[in-house]
């Protein structure tokens, strides 16, 4: 893939063009990513707010009514809902049920337990569980990953 940057200072607002032969994963997630001027949340830990850049969120989940985030080994709290960051967040993160979100490229592998459920292993070891519900869109995500 050929990449040029050209500036043009009589431009308003920053533009940005693709020119491909044929749709691809990987012009979808570049598209994705300038689409969503999404980089960081802000997180609260210990009284602090924290600037949290998105490659380093691990999942984002929900629990007694609060939003909770898992960045380098930390948690954190966020003030939005799920569901808007849902909408904000780019396609690297997928819902894998009502309460939680992950980052695809922070998982290491997928297993199935003797009871069917998909269960979720991280690179650092951590571990979580995917609802059949949300199976579809886990699966799809990984078909264009």
């Amino acid at each position: 893939m050929k990449v040029t940057v050209q500036y043009n200072q009589q431009l308003l607002k920053d533009e940005l063009l693709i020119s491909a032969c044929e749709q691809s994963p990987s012009l979808t997630r570049i598209v994705d990513f300038a689409e969503k001027e999404l980089f960081y949340v802000i997180g609260l830990r210990k009284k602090e707010k924290v600037r949290i850049d998105l490659k380093n969120i691990q999942r984002i989940y929900s629990a007694n009514k609060q939003v909770f985030c898992v960045a380098n080994g930390q948690e954190y709290q966020l003030s939005e809902r799920l569901y808007q960051l849902q909408e904000k967040l780019p396609n690297s993160f997928v819902q894998i049920s009502r309460t939680e979100i992950i980052q695809i490229q922070t998982v290491e592998k997928f297993a199935i337990t003797k009871s069917g459920i998909i269960e979720i292993i991280f690179t650092d070891g951590q571990k979580t569980s995917a609802s059949r519900r949300y199976l579809k869109k886990v699966r799809e995500v990984l078909d264009h990953a």
